[in-house]
């Protein structure tokens, strides 16, 4: 139900819809399986919405020493839930930040050397600053962004990438980014493309919404894969993937599929590197 963004608004815009689903998923008298398990979801999954949720939420002591009592337990059910929570509505802006501070910090260093003249340019020392490497060094081509339950098509897709020996790729193979939005968001800010593979189970999967949001809001190319001939894009990730030419792996067959993704990546390459 708490996929339906109108009941997400109601519960929003409801004066006791927070407060109270706040209490049950803290109030220590209350049944964990049946009550605080399900209300620590459903914030999670209202926490997608406005910047009014999100201050809801911070603005809640309870609620906030709560999740952040949750991100340093063993409670394997709401740790990943309390996290991501938790990223959402303080870390995501704190990291941003700092990603921000440290490309201005890269960018004043670089307008130092002047690139025209060479790669290769020296500095006071006893060392040289090589403008290409600095701006490639530890950088990824891809990163293949799935929900887990999709692991075994685009694991395909992943090993036929990394086979070519063209592209350094970046695959959470298990599963660690659910569990840690911050080295998610490292990940992407790390790769040059984003493949969003997407399904039915990519759309109501909110470790793939932060992922796919993330990827958005720091503005990173992406090229959409669709590998489930079931799904019309509808909602959050329609918003996303409906302003791109998408590669189809479930209208042909795995090797011509892969050769329009290759096509794709390297249009998509090019037109990067003209920037």
């Amino acid at each position: 139900i708490i996929q339906n963004d109108a009941i997400k608004d109601e519960i929003i815009n409801h004066d006791n819809g927070m407060p109270l689903l706040a209490r049950c998923a803290y109030e220590p008298n209350l049944d964990n399986e049946t009550i605080q398990r399900p209300a620590l979801r459903i914030i999670d999954a209202v926490s997608f919405g406005k910047d009014s949720v999100v201050k809801q939420i911070t603005e809640n002591d309870a609620l906030m020493n709560h999740i952040r009592e949750l991100c340093d337990t063993n409670d394997k059910y709401q740790i990943v839930t309390a996290k991501r929570i938790l990223w959402k509505v303080d870390e995501e802006l704190k990291f941003v930040s700092t990603q921000e501070q440290q490309k201005q910090s890269e960018i004043k260093l670089i307008n130092v050397f002047n690139e025209k003249k060479a790669i290769y340019q020296y500095i006071r020392g006893d060392h040289y600053f090589s403008l290409e490497e600095h701006k490639n060094s530890g950088k990824l081509d891809l990163m293949i962004s799935y929900c887990q339950e999709d692991k075994d098509i685009c694991l395909k897709i992943y090993n036929r990438l990394i086979t070519s020996d063209c592209y350094k790729v970046a695959f959470d193979k298990d599963n660690l980014h659910t569990a840690n939005p911050k080295a998610m968001a490292k990940t992407v800010e790390n790769s040059s493309i984003i493949l969003i593979c997407f399904s039915t189970r990519y759309q109501n999967s909110y470790a793939s919404r932060l992922e796919a949001e993330y990827t958005t809001k720091r503005n990173r190319p992406i090229i959409p894969i669709k590998i489930d001939h079931q799904y019309n894009s509808t909602g959050w990730l329609k918003e996303i993937i409906d302003k791109e030419k998408y590669v189809d792996f479930t209208k042909y067959e795995f090797n011509t599929s892969f050769t329009q993704l290759i096509d794709q990546i390297n249009e998509l390459r090019e037109n990067l590197r003209k920037l």
